[in-house]
């Protein structure tokens, strides 16, 4: 199957729930133990960066590092020169969108891409980028911290960064 043949774009997550569910097919996809249609799930996250990138979508973040996560399956694990094309232009829509923006940070997790090893603790960031925060008069250090930690991995500098990491392995 080609991109062109390959199945419409599912709707967007909207809830926490619907992302946890997405969030866990791309660990089974990077796990290697996937029973859909991994490569089906890989466009899919392309296409939908692809176009939140164009909308200056809220979730960009969440795409992109989903496919820091999966978009390895179409370039080693079942090789396919087409959905890698598609995954890399994805990939540099984000740099190129996203690159030059204004931050205040000082240093971004995308400055040290994650080895293999350490992806489980960016499946830890998708799931924390997926939840919404905490309410006004929650004014606990945790939760301060948790949206400090937010801002950073959600910074589109750091989006651009991991875009651009990504790009070059």
């Amino acid at each position: 199957m080609n991109d062109d043949e390959a199945p419409p774009t599912p709707a967007t997550p909207t809830t926490p729930a619907e992302w946890d569910a997405l969030i866990a097919e791309w660990d089974e996809i990077r796990q290697g133990y996937s029973l859909g249609d991994a490569r089906g799930t890989v466009l899919a996250c392309a296409r939908n960066l692809e176009a939140s990138v164009a909308a200056d979508g809220p979730d960009t973040a969440l795409w992109t590092l989903g496919l820091v996560l999966i978009g390895p399956y179409v370039i080693h694990a079942d090789p396919d020169a087409a959905a890698e094309a598609r995954v890399l232009k994805a990939m540099a829509a984000v740099e190129r969108a996203l690159g030059q923006a204004d931050c205040a940070h000082e240093e971004h997790p995308c400055d040290e891409m994650p080895d293999d090893d350490e992806l489980d603790n960016l499946l830890h960031v998708l799931e924390m980028l997926a939840r919404p925060e905490g309410g006004a008069d929650d004014e606990s250090d945790d939760r301060f911290e948790s949206r400090t930690t937010r801002e950073i991995w959600a910074c589109p500098r750091n989006v651009a960064g991991f875009a651009r990491e990504f790009s070059q392995v």
